[in-house]
């Protein structure tokens, strides 16, 4: 970090301090993925604020699904032949 580039990691030293998880980007050119800092690790904002983020909360919602065709659908039908389904993303 720089005096030139420390406003970009204004965001994530607040959501450091909101308790939120922090990601690096790790891996090679072309295959390179997000991984979690630790919790104990120190993080040292060497490289570009782009290789940084405030880790994404799973997002959730809704959808329904037919108990006897098991069709699945996003509107909300009022005929007990559909069971609401919350789903929730899973984020590595």
């Amino acid at each position: 970090m720089t005096k030139h580039n420390a406003h970009e990691f204004l965001p994530l030293l607040q959501a450091l301090v909101d308790g939120k998880n922090l990601q690096f980007k790790s891996g090679e050119f072309g295959n390179s993925y997000w991984e979690d800092f630790g919790e104990t690790e120190e993080i040292g904002f060497y490289d570009l604020p782009e290789h940084y983020r405030i880790k994404p909360e799973p997002r959730t919602w809704v959808i329904y699904q037919n108990v006897y065709t098991h069709q699945i659908s996003h509107n909300c039908y009022s005929d007990s032949n559909w069971e609401r389904i919350e789903v929730q993303e899973v984020l590595k």
